[in-house]
């Protein structure tokens, strides 16, 4: 991965230093894509093993196909792919140019994109396929935790195949929204949470916080796994971090951690405490033609919040759900988002229920899910909203499937569905 990355800063840096030089036009920004889409697929075929090389290269190929869909076949419309796209492409290009104001881009994906932007011009498909780079990492770094956590190989297949063939996930890691940046830094970050939850140490535990409290510069709501990694060390430190030099060097951090981002609150809590973000939030929510739910419980706080937050979470991560339904694409995110979260969150309560592993290591998985749930729940008023912010968390999600049935799904399988004896086969 740091090749790669390293093969896209060197892009970056020649496009900057010749821009002014020679004329850079579309051949040009297509030239860098090709380059990219080479590096990825000999990335893949370089680091993968085969039985994991199909799943996440063919991934990787429908979200460029699907990038090249979204830029240059204009006919075809994208999920999600319009109004936020365009915001962040073209205020970011105005920012890059001295036209705009940075501190007036909503959200701080737009700084991220002005610089890039500063750097290498008008060249729209190379800083999209970025995000088709980042989901490719991110599928990496998933399969490594699962392999970390020595999952049995048939759930990590189930898993890959979830996280690279959801309609949802295809979308918004070939177009260009935050949502793949996010879910990069997150999965990397449960990658060295998964190393700290398995191995211990301090350093795992250090990058697993600092890449979940970036994440929180793109969207507050990843506060949600800050909060969870500090209740992780509460249920889950070992004895070795509970000796009294490593304890003091976690309080430490934590205290660090806290004032830290108290003092710049408005830069990590912006969509909580001010109006960062809102922009981006009303695009959402007002193009999803009459996609809210539960509108009289939005604005609650304190005790209220905390007694409606069940049905929040719930319509959160299924909805639309057949009671809201307004049409076939209702149906459609339906039977092809919803369910597959239905399915993982279902999955996951049954193996707990079933696991034999310590009750403290149940209770921390389940308040895990409530946590990171709760807060997106809490800000979240319609389904087509909710689609993009779940899938932030799959990730995280998809760990947790795997983690609590890797003996017992398979169990339950072999039982429902062996033959029996003398059973003719259909």
């Amino acid at each position: 991965m740091l090749f790669i990355l390293a093969l896209f800063l060197m892009e970056i840096l020649v496009t900057y230093m010749i821009k002014d030089f020679i004329p850079l036009g579309d051949a040009y920004g297509m030239l860098m894509l090709l380059v990219s889409i080479v590096a990825i697929s000999l990335y893949l075929y370089r680091t993968l093993e085969r039985e994991w090389l199909a799943i996440i290269f063919i991934g990787f190929v429908v979200r460029v196909f699907v990038l090249f869909i979204d830029l240059y076949i204009p006919s075809i419309t994208i999920f999600s792919s319009g109004t936020d796209t365009e915001y962040f492409h073209e205020v970011s290009l105005l920012i890059a140019n001295g036209m705009y104001p940075l501190e007036d881009g909503a959200t701080n994906y737009v700084p991220f994109l002005s610089a890039i932007y500063y750097m290498i011009g008008d060249q729209r498909p190379f800083v999209q396929f970025l995000n088709v780079a980042f989901w490719v990492f991110s599928a990496i770094y998933l399969l490594k935790a699962m392999i970390h956590l020595k999952t049995d190989k048939k759930l990590m297949f189930i898993s890959l195949l979830i996280f690279s063939a959801m309609p949802n996930s295809i979308f918004m890691s070939s177009i260009l929204l935050r949502e793949s940046l996010i879910i990069f830094l997150i999965t990397v970050s449960l990658y060295f949470f998964v190393r700290w939850f398995t191995d211990g140490g301090f350093f795992h535990f250090l990058l697993a916080v600092v890449l979940a409290l970036t994440s929180m510069l793109f969207h507050s709501g990843m506060i949600g796994f800050v909060v969870a990694y500090v209740l992780a060390f509460l249920f889950l430190s070992t004895r070795t971090a509970k000796k009294s030099g490593q304890t003091i060097l976690y309080l430490l951090f934590f205290a660090a951690l806290f004032a830290f981002i108290f003092l710049n609150a408005e830069m990590f809590l912006g969509k909580f405490i001010s109006p960062e973000g809102k922009v981006i939030t009303e695009v959402e929510i007002g193009g999803e033609g009459g996609s809210m739910y539960l509108a009289n419980l939005n604005g609650l706080t304190g005790v209220a919040a905390i007694l409606v937050a069940p049905i929040k979470m719930f319509y959160f991560m299924f909805s639309p759900l057949p009671l809201d339904w307004r049409g076939l694409g209702d149906i459609v995110s339906f039977l092809f988002d919803s369910s597959i979260y239905l399915f993982l969150v279902g999955a996951t309560v049954f193996g707990l229920l079933k696991s034999d592993m310590p009750i403290r290591n149940k209770v921390f998985i389940a308040l895990f899910l409530v946590v990171t749930v709760f807060v997106y729940s809490y800000g979240t008023q319609s389904a087509g909203t909710a689609m993009r912010h779940r899938n932030k968390i799959i990730p995280l999600l998809l760990i947790t499937f795997t983690m609590s049935n890797t003996k017992q799904l398979l169990t339950l399988a072999n039982i429902r569905w062996k033959q029996k004896k003398g059973e003719r086969i259909a």
